[in-house]
């Protein structure tokens, strides 16, 4: 079957509608996004615009995704990365190459443009063909939660140093401030010193009971010495039992953090279009379109 993929002008409502009911179709969904929720999920204030890449077949969409711009900086250096998501093909049209030809459009589009590098985390369904087919690279993901009970929760900080050089960090004051657009008044901030972290309450069913727990969105140490106070300052400003981190296996910040393991999720995948060799991504679950 032949398609052509091109740009999404995701402003026209009607196009974004277009683009709300495949995603329903494709996921067999019984609710269908509001309008406008696509064109808010992919605008935030990165030096460079979202977009949507789609497949079109006869007058119409039949695939489409998202790629969501990011500000890092690595060693001094600025650079963007773009997270895919929103990736939907309609049930009729899948196994024909509809999405590997949209990623492989936007591999060729994004290292042309100057881009750093492709990122997300895949569903069951695309993680096979991002890492056999599309040649993705999987960094696992790794989950650690520390208790409210003073105590105990000292065993989970350690003393080590962090490392300084080789770290793509991600801007995390504008991945937080467009969280608090999408879902306003559930993004809160803890503060120490100069050093802060983001995140959500949520009450998860753990060990049989419904709990509130703390999701770490991600965190800005100016400081490594100051992430043992800034917990202890949101368990006094927010009343939950668990603070509960989800991070990129390779982010040099985890060192600071004891009890981490496998997390149940697929892992962080990265395709490299302009980057230098990359030691450490510090990345945390906040930056996902998911959160």
């Amino acid at each position: 079957m032949n398609f052509t993929i091109e740009k999404a002008n995701i402003d026209d409502l009607g196009i974004e509608s277009e683009l709300r009911h495949l995603i329903k179709e494709a996921f067999n969904s019984s609710t269908l996004f509001p309008a406008r929720h696509l064109i808010n999920s992919i605008q935030n204030n990165a030096s460079r615009p979202g977009f949507f890449l789609v497949a079109n077949a006869n007058g119409k969409i039949i695939g489409c995704n998202g790629f969501i711009a990011n500000d890092f900086n690595l060693n001094g250096l600025a650079y963007v990365g773009y997270q895919s998501c929103w990736s939907a093909t309609h049930p009729d049209h899948r196994g024909k190459g509809v999405f590997t030809g949209i990623i492989n459009e936007a591999k060729k589009l994004l290292k042309e443009s100057g881009a750093g590098f492709l990122y997300g985390i895949p569903n069951n369904d695309s993680l096979p063909l991002f890492v056999n087919k599309l040649d993705f690279v999987e960094t696992p993901s790794l989950v650690t939660r520390i208790p409210n009970i003073p105590f105990f929760r000292k065993y989970y900080f350690t003393k080590r140093s962090v490392a300084k050089t080789n770290a793509c960090t991600i801007d995390e004051a504008q991945v937080a401030a467009h969280k608090s657009t999408l879902d306003p008044g559930a993004i809160k901030t803890i503060r120490y010193n100069d050093s802060w972290l983001w995140g959500k309450v949520l009450r998860k069913k753990k060990i049989g009971i419904t709990v509130p727990v703390f999701y770490v969105g991600g965190m800005n140490l100016a400081d490594e010495s100051d992430l043992m106070p800034i917990c202890i300052q949101l368990f006094r400003e927010q009343n939950v039992l668990f603070i509960q981190l989800v991070s990129c296996k390779t982010n040099s910040l985890n060192v600071l953090v004891k009890g981490w393991r496998t997390a149940n999720l697929n892992g962080f995948i990265f395709y490299n279009l302009n980057m230098p060799s990359i030691e450490h991504f510090n990345i945390m679950f906040g930056a996902i379109d998911v959160f």
